[in-house]
């Protein structure tokens, strides 16, 4: 067994997101996710609405 060795530059390692900032990150993309989650709801709802126009019901029959 050996002893992996990976080589890094300190540029490289200053480049990396710190934990700040990828748990602000995340936050931001969290609430990203929960706006477009009520953006598909409401197209679905929509789109459903368009359906019942289109297709007559059984009370109409």
């Amino acid at each position: 067994m050996g002893v992996k060795w990976e080589k890094q530059s300190v540029e490289e390692l200053r480049k990396r997101k710190s934990r700040a900032e990828l748990q602000k990150e995340n936050e931001a993309l969290r609430e990203q996710v929960e706006s477009l989650e009520g953006q598909l709801t409401d197209t679905q709802m929509a789109l459903c609405d368009v359906f019942e126009m289109l297709v007559p019901g059984d009370d109409e029959a």
